[in-house]
């Protein structure tokens, strides 16, 4: 029961935009709604786009400005936050509706030579229209040679940022 509280918190904290707070697991949530910016497309988009960005040319490969009048919030985290963080991304294309309850992390586990990033994902109804949606989460530096991305107890991505491999979707079909 204290792990579904501590995961629903960790979402509603991610969606409803409040100050990012650090877990037991030492993580940090990244509020989508800090950030004046859109994911990118991929291909498949039926597919999650996983990524684990260490600079912000990997960040700006992954997220794009939005630029609109009056509205003053940065682009990217600032130059000095990647010296000691990196950030883990997941992303889905979802049917236009309420995101609140899409995803559910329920952890983010670190050992040695892995991260696990463990999530639930409940699509959103059938709409005329779809979107982009993300969950980030900051991760002090040297990430571990291999990330994992669990969605509903199933692997969906499998990084190895020290070989080149940040940023994938699973193979087409």
């Amino acid at each position: 029961m204290r792990g579904t509280l501590s995961a629903a918190l960790f979402a509603a904290g991610l969606l409803l935009g409040t100050p990012s707070m650090l877990a037991a697991g030492g993580f940090k949530l990244l509020d989508p709604n800090a950030y004046q910016s859109f994911v990118g497309n991929w291909t498949p988009d039926t597919a999650p786009l996983c990524a684990a960005m260490s600079s912000d040319a990997q960040w700006n490969r992954v997220l794009h400005p939005a630029a609109t009048m009056g509205s003053h919030k940065p682009f990217a985290p600032p130059g000095n936050f990647w010296s000691g963080r990196a950030v883990l991304l997941f992303a889905r294309v979802v049917n236009a509706g309420d995101p609140a309850k899409v995803f559910q992390v329920d952890d983010v586990l670190r050992r040695k030579d892995t991260i696990d990033v463990t999530l639930r994902f409940k699509p959103t109804p059938p709409a005329s229209s779809t979107m982009k949606i993300y969950f980030a989460v900051a991760v002090d530096k040297p990430i571990p040679p291999r990330i994992r991305f669990i969605q509903d107890g199933t692997i969906v991505c499998v990084l190895n940022p020290a070989s080149g491999n940040w940023m994938a979707t699973p193979p087409q079909p």
